[in-house]
């Protein structure tokens, strides 16, 4: 009986101890029970620690693991990390790998952001994808500090000038001058505003204009068509005009013609200028009998003289009128007056 206990206690704690290794060779990656997985591999600089059995997940989703992490020294250090997937995962051509966290100081996993299907060919299985390196957690601490140091020393700067009564009369002196300014700005933008509906208005008003001019063109076309043919009609009389002129001046010169021997000849000249004279004084009488006529017939338009009594009263007017009446009806009182 005690000889039974034993083996059962050794026999329990063997079995123990096979479940803890195979335990053990699970989480650490050296079984894995998945089926039609592919492996590819991931290239980076630095990895944070990312292992043998760390995650792997795409777009958040558990798909593989970390197979394996080997330090190439061939040329530049590099880290080959091969990524089992599973059958079902499809990666675009242009995925990105990262490594995370899970938390600030979390488990570390890998992180594959992939692209759509169209972005072919895709990943098949064993190739080499370029990942993206995280950030060391020692730099990114030593940034916070760096960051720290820089605002103390910019609260210290602050606190220095805000103590300053020079810098604090400066600093009101400023605000009020930008609140001048921000007032005057608005002024301005408020006459920019008007100028510019001004302008919208006046660019309507010109492209009526414009389409009114338009119009009145197409309307006038034809007449200014035939103005521009008068126009060269008249140039070419013009011409022709001239022409005749000079030969005329010519004609004038040589003592061949009538008009050279009127202008070469002192006699002639003589009679044409007392004719002249004789002329510029008809003219003269003839003026001064035209100013005669238009005197008599001002009075005549406001009844002063004989003539203008005569035609513009009532009274005589008819009296005369009934005379001529009375001479139609009754002729021999002419021949025989007092009957």
């Amino acid at each position: 009986m005690k000889r039974l206990t034993l083996e059962l206690r050794v026999g329990f704690f063997a079995m123990l101890a096979i479940l803890l290794i195979l335990l053990f060779a699970i989480v650490k990656g050296q079984f894995s029970f998945r089926k039609g997985g592919y492996e590819v591999k991931a290239v980076f600089k630095y990895v944070a620690g990312v292992d043998r059995g760390s995650p792997v997940q795409v777009s958040g989703v558990r798909v593989g693991e970390v197979k394996k992490v080997i330090v190439d020294y061939s040329e530049t250090p590099r880290v080959f990390v091969t990524l089992y997937l599973d059958r079902t995962v499809k990666l675009g051509r242009h995925s990105q790998v990262f490594i995370r966290s899970f938390g600030l100081i979390g488990e570390k996993y890998v992180e594959i952001l992939p692209t759509p299907l169209t972005d072919t060919p895709l990943i098949q299985p064993n190739e080499i994808l370029s990942g993206t390196e995280p950030l060391p957690i020692d730099r990114l601490l030593a940034m916070g500090e760096d960051l720290g140091r820089n605002i103390q020393s910019m609260v210290s700067s602050v606190d220095k000038l805000l103590g300053d009564p020079k810098f604090k009369e400066e600093l009101y002196t400023t605000m009020d001058q930008l609140k001048i300014m921000s007032i005057q700005g608005n002024k301005t933008l408020a006459s920019i505003q008007a100028a510019a509906t001004d302008l919208q208005s006046a660019s309507i008003k010109a492209q009526e204009l414009l389409s009114s001019a338009g119009d009145v063109i197409e309307q006038t076309k034809p007449a200014l068509v035939q103005s521009l043919f008068n126009f060269q009609l008249a140039s070419a009389g013009l011409a022709s005009a001239s022409q005749q002129m000079s030969e005329m001046m010519d004609k004038l010169q040589s003592n061949d013609s009538t008009l050279g021997l009127l202008v070469s000849s002192g006699d002639l000249y003589r009679k044409l200028d007392k004719s002249l004279t004789d002329l510029e004084k008809s003219a003269g009488q003839f003026a001064e009998a035209s100013e005669s006529i238009k005197a008599l017939s001002l009075d005549i338009k406001t009844g002063k003289g004989s003539a203008g009594k005569f035609l513009t009263s009532d009274e005589l007017y008819n009296e005369v009128k009934s005379l001529i009446s009375d001479i139609r009806a009754k002729p021999w009182r002419l021949l025989r007056p007092g009957s």
